[in-house]
């Protein structure tokens, strides 16, 4: 008796098959980086609520912010600055920004933005709602957290009705003696020179 002969299987690692793998990990790889860029961006539009602005058609500066003052102490009466300062340490337990105000209309909206070394710390703002309001003060306590205190130079910029009018500095140290240094300039080619404000998402 013959023997009966064996046909041979085809092998399932023809070029078509492995063009085929190849297409599908290649997309596979481009759908999760394109997925991963997104989110990424949809994250961080969730947490960012506050957007600069920069117009080509600048708005005229509204010159209601007059003066911009840090103080370590202020009167709890009338709101005016009693001791100034632009350094900070320690034992100072309270920043104050006094803002001198100049005939602002019922609704003038004031805002500031605080940075500290260049990253935002935070930002708040008061809507004017009694006439004849000539004076406006913000307070940010000094907190020592975890053993060790906010050291650094902070910048605040104020803002009314959206548009940039003072910006101020001051610095948080150890062992420095309390110093007064003049309002940086503002112009109006500066990139914080509108505020533009979106709801959280």
């Amino acid at each position: 008796m013959k023997p009966t002969k064996i046909g041979k299987t085809k092998s399932f690692s023809s070029p078509l098959v492995v063009l085929l793998i190849l297409i599908t990990l290649t997309v596979g790889a481009i759908g999760y980086r394109s997925y991963w860029q997104w989110r990424k961006a949809q994250l961080a539009r969730a947490t960012k609520n506050i957007v600069k602005d920069v117009l080509v058609r600048r708005s005229k500066i509204p010159n209601i912010i007059t003066q911009a003052t840090t103080a370590k102490v202020i009167d709890v009466k009338t709101g005016k600055v009693i001791t100034a300062a632009r350094v900070f340490t320690l034992n100072d337990k309270t920043v104050y920004l006094s803002l001198d105000l100049d005939s602002p209309t019922i609704g003038t909206r004031i805002d500031y933005i605080r940075y500290l070394s260049g990253r935002y710390v935070d930002h708040a703002g008061v809507k004017i709602v009694k006439p004849n309001t000539s004076l406006l003060n913000f307070s940010w306590a000094i907190i020592r957290s975890l053993g060790s205190l906010n050291e650094g130079g902070y910048k605040v910029a104020t803002y009314t009705n959206g548009i940039l009018e003072k910006r101020i500095t001051y610095v948080i140290e150890k062992n420095k003696v309390a110093s007064v240094s003049v309002d940086d300039t503002i112009s109006s080619s500066d990139p914080d020179y509108r505020l533009s404000l979106v709801a959280k998402q």
